[in-house]
């Protein structure tokens, strides 16, 4: 049977009232000077203001969750989002045209070195843990890849459908991502291939929206996406993406038992760290003092943040969990 995931939210001092006292006295705590982002004409407080949000476009659904949710309750504060790659979110963060970056990554050193050069600290806050899904076509009778047959596509050892499976046709294979900057290409880069260079069969569509597009309409071509944009079984725009496309199982490339494990990025999977392309999702702040970033970072960490990630179908980054097996 499939695991389930029940969290439990333990010493719940975290409530809607708790919440609202804590964000309203970081609002007068300042921890340095300096406007934070370029052309500021205000300071804002951790409920209220104007900030511009880096995210990468792969994160869009649960982005937009916990922001719709946030400026309901602060309806002060105001969170411009740019959804971009992962890349550009980070340099559009470094350059001070975003006051917080969402993204699968930390600061790499050069980037860090810009800050620093700027006296300002980055702090980081935990998000959520999300995974990169990898997608086909209805018509596709390939449901099952183990993570060496994932590699040898992705670098281009197998170039057909019939390398994956004799019985398959021998057309060629297509792979296609959101962008080249993409943190789901960095992540597949750095965890599969070990830095070995992509294969030509694989391109860039633009968004992730776009690849569950192409998938539906090539049934030759396979498709990564954050699992946000099919994880919520409650949105219907959620549900309408799942339904036109085939979720594929991965094997671990490292089975613990002799049986192999096909898993899906359920919650649980991903939770016990199980599915193979899971990843850690955090909010990196430049802010020198207690703003609106800081706010919205402390409120996507409470137990009403973690709510919204629990339900999206993601796992809560500061939540226990308890996972139990249906018989």
């Amino acid at each position: 049977m499939e695991p389930f995931v029940f969290t439990e939210f333990l010493n719940r001092k975290h409530n809607m009232k708790s919440i609202g006292y804590i964000l309203y006295a970081l609002a007068f705590i300042q921890f340095g000077c300096g406007n934070g982002e370029k052309n500021a004409n205000k300071l804002d407080t951790a409920t209220s203001g104007t900030i511009t949000v880096a995210a990468d476009e792969s994160l869009r659904p649960i982005v937009e969750a916990e922001i719709e949710v946030f400026e309901s309750i602060y309806p002060d504060a105001h969170l411009n989002v740019v959804y971009t790659n992962e890349y550009d979110a980070m340099q559009l963060l470094v350059n001070d045209s975003a006051r917080i970056a969402i993204t699968s990554r930390e600061l790499l050193p050069e980037e860090k070195a810009v800050l620093d050069k700027a006296t300002i600290t980055p702090r980081y806050a935990p998000f959520c843990k999300d995974a990169i899904a990898i997608i086909m076509n209805k018509a596709s009778n390939d449901t099952v890849l183990t993570m060496e047959q994932v590699k040898a596509v992705m670098d281009g050892s197998y170039q057909t459908w019939q390398d994956i499976n004799k019985k398959n046709t021998n057309s060629p294979i297509q792979v296609v991502f959101d962008s080249p900057k993409s943190g789901a290409i960095r992540h597949l880069t750095d965890s599969v291939l070990k830095g070995a260079t992509l294969a030509k069969h694989c391109f860039a569509v633009n968004d992730n929206k776009a690849v569950i597009d192409y998938v539906e309409k090539n049934k030759n071509s396979i498709g990564l996406i954050g699992v946000s944009w099919i994880s919520d079984r409650d949105d219907s725009t959620s549900n309408s993406f799942v339904n036109r496309v085939r979720v594929v199982n991965l094997v671990p490339a490292n089975p613990e038992t002799a049986e192999a494990r096909t898993m899906k990025p359920y919650q649980a999977y991903i939770a016990l760290k199980q599915y193979p392309l899971w990843r850690s999702v955090q909010i990196t702040l430049r802010e020198p003092r207690t703003g609106l970033g800081t706010g919205f970072a402390s409120f996507v960490a409470s137990d009403t943040g973690q709510r919204i990630v629990l339900k999206s179908g993601l796992v809560p980054a500061t939540a226990p969990i308890r996972i139990i097996e249906l018989k």
